[in-house]
């Protein structure tokens, strides 16, 4: 999100229809080698937030990188119990307030 999420935000990036091993190749050969260690979320919380996250791009056109400093990792992991049942663009409303109060 952070990284190259400029190229992410284009309206159509070939990357979307590759597959996640060869999107996290690419990503650690940019990178120079991902972290092993950290937060382990579950599949359940990754697919909802990677959703989430692209359709909030589309929804409001903001960049990646903003949106990944109002709802970050964390923040969707612990959303994510109460909100994946929401429909997404008010899951997003929600969110967004959080980080605004």
């Amino acid at each position: 999100m952070t990284s190259r999420a400029a190229a992410l935000d284009d309206f159509y990036d070939w990357l979307q229809w590759a597959g996640e091993e060869y999107i996290l190749e690419e990503l650690d050969d940019e990178i120079g080698g991902l972290k092993r260690a950290g937060t382990i979320y579950t599949a359940e919380v990754m697919h909802w937030t990677g959703y989430v996250y692209r359709y909030w791009h589309y929804y409001t056109n903001e960049c990646s990188r903003e949106i990944y400093k109002i709802a970050d990792a964390e923040t969707m992991n612990e959303c994510w119990l109460g909100f994946h049942t929401f429909d997404v663009e008010m899951a997003i409303n929600d969110l967004k307030e959080i980080y605004n109060s």
